[in-house]
């Protein structure tokens, strides 16, 4: 969700109507073809490179690799940027559907497919690259993201020897697995760029998750990660988005994703907040097993479902098919947002500590329909003052809900974006403001003020008019995007800001609620109660016995 690069070289002019952000596109490739040339000759699996220690020598070849690959792609993207210079000195608006246009997505296309192969030769860290831009088409073309959306689920799973090396060792201190596990599959549930997670059997019958780090990851990762910033944070002028702050963040992330113990201590705090008083958990959170967890192996309840990126293969799979945009799919959509939603507004505004890494790959369908968050290894903490922040922005979209445009007050949404540290481009419509706050929290507006629209492929997208955001409310924004992106997937109107109202107003402070202000509170407690996807699999049951 940004603007191209070529608007960076042209000064933000008409060029910037470019549908996806081709500095994106190019950032991307290089950050994986810098290794191409590393990889030894002949070398068929780089499995054993990433199960060893790497050398200086290794860590600064890639380093070299990356800066002269990535002005090597950058100048693969100058025949049709010259092209659209051209259109825009003629004063030609390259419009959605021009063969210019298409040119761009083909460029966006062969790229995405190049970055494959790449990263399913080298893994490791270029997998985490493959992860983010698969779940992250806010940032990145959607043809890598696309190319790259099976990377969320599992990919490139090291041999059991080593996974069973790593456990005996950091785990049971040089005991054999069989004295901890009744069973131990070799095959692993699903693999990342930092860990893989297999099923287990304690001694006892206890059914647990495995989740076991791969040998020598952090130093490599964290070494290409801080290349990759140093290259965005040179180049920072030319990119109209800044990529630096987006990897510093990462580097951030990545620096506590390698610490198993911090990532049980996470869940299972955020697993004792959806329970405390009482109440019925919106979604389902594994917790850890007392005294198997060390800082690289993660032993944790197994949690018995699919992840949301395959929930429509499985019902396939079992014969049960669901069409897309059909009531029953929208029912189940509700469902799922409404237990999203609630968590999500726990764990935000009365936690101030929430899931970090919010995607498909991430939250799982279980069984009887309930909903489960998996991977804790990305958790942020904000503070009581950027909640307030938030709270107030979602109470002021609630109060200007059903006002006409020009009664809007487009003054006191500048104000409080100014507040939590959004910068707008000097171009930007004073309506900026609002209209983006309206995009990421109350997706139920199918118009936005300003002439914006709500459609990120368009030029006229509120988003095109952001400098830079905080990183606290780029995290927080992760999760208002995968809501958003389901709502909008699943054809279901919902507003994250009228079922957030609730937890907005006792944020500031603001107990007593009046019943009219908590019109989401029926959806909330519609999701928690319902099993919508148990009825969905019964109705298609009983509608083929009826054939």
């Amino acid at each position: 969700g940004a603007r191209a690069v070529h608007d960076g070289f042209a000064g933000r002019a008409a060029l910037a109507r470019r549908p996806r952000d081709v500095a994106a596109a190019v950032a991307a490739v290089a950050v994986a073809a810098k290794a191409q040339a590393v990889a030894p000759e002949g070398c068929e699996d780089a499995d054993n490179l990433l199960t060893s220690e790497p050398s200086a020598v290794e860590l600064l070849l890639r380093a070299l690799t990356f800066n002269s690959r990535a002005a090597l792609l950058l100048s693969s993207y100058l025949p049709v940027f010259i092209k659209s210079k051209l259109a825009d000195s003629r004063g030609e608006e390259v419009r959605e559907g021009s063969e210019i246009e298409k040119e761009w997505q083909e460029v966006h296309s062969e790229g995405a497919v190049d970055l494959e192969s790449v990263i399913d030769q080298l893994k490791g860290f270029y997998v985490k690259c493959g992860q983010v831009i698969a779940t992250r088409s806010d940032l990145f073309p959607r043809e890598y993201s696309s190319q790259l959306s099976h990377m969320v689920d599992s990919v490139n799973p090291l041999p059991f020897s080593v996974i069973k090396g790593v456990v005996e060792e950091d785990l049971l201190g040089g005991l054999p697995l069989e004295d901890a596990f009744e069973s131990f599959d070799q095959k692993p549930l699903g693999s990342a760029s930092i860990a893989q997670v297999h099923r287990a059997t304690l001694k006892g019958g206890r059914e647990v998750a495995v989740k076991v780090q791969r040998p020598f990851v952090e130093p490599r990762l964290m070494s290409d990660v801080r290349v990759i910033k140093n290259f965005c944070y040179l180049t920072r002028k030319l990119f109209p988005l800044d990529y630096y702050v987006v990897f510093s963040e990462l580097e951030e992330q990545l620096q506590e994703e390698f610490d198993f113990v911090a990532e049980a201590d996470a869940m299972d705090k955020l697993g004792a907040a959806l329970q405390r008083g009482g109440r019925r958990p919106p979604v389902l959170i594994p917790r850890s097993v007392p005294g198997l967890c060390s800082k690289r192996v993660l032993c944790m309840d197994f949690v018995p479902g699919v992840p949301l990126s395959r929930v429509r293969g499985e019902l396939q799979r079992r014969g049960l098919a669901i069409e897309e945009g059909s009531r029953a799919e929208k029912l189940f959509g509700r469902g799922l947002l409404s237990a999203l939603t609630e968590a999500f507004g726990v764990m935000i505004f009365e936690e101030g500590f929430f899931h970090a890494d919010p995607h498909p790959g991430n939250v799982f369908v279980l069984p009887d329909s309930s909903v489960a968050l998996i991977d804790f290894g990305q958790t942020k903490r904000i503070g009581y003052k950027f909640r307030r922040q938030l709270a107030e922005l979602v109470v002021e979209i609630c109060d200007n809900d059903g006002k006409a445009e020009e009664n809007l007050p487009f003054e006191k949404f500048a104000s409080l974006a100014d507040k939590q540290g959004v910068k707008f481009f000097p171009d930007a419509k004073k309506e900026c403001a609002a209209a983006l706050a309206l995009w990421l929290i109350d997706t139920s507006r199918t118009t936005l003020p300003g002439g914006y629209v709500s459609n990120e492929l368009s030029p006229d997208c509120p988003v095109r008019g952001v400098a830079s955001f905080p990183r606290d409310f780029v995290l927080v924004c992760r999760t208002t995007l995968l809501i958003r992106g389901l709502a909008m997937r699943l054809g279901v109107e919902w507003s994250l800001a009228k079922a957030w109202r609730g937890y907005a107003e006792r944020s500031l402070g603001d107990n007593a609620i009046e019943p009219a202000k908590v019109a989401a509170a029926p959806l909330i407690a519609f999701g928690v109660w319902t099993r919508p996807l148990a009825w969905l699999w019964n109705l298609t049951r009983r509608m083929k016995g009826k054939r």
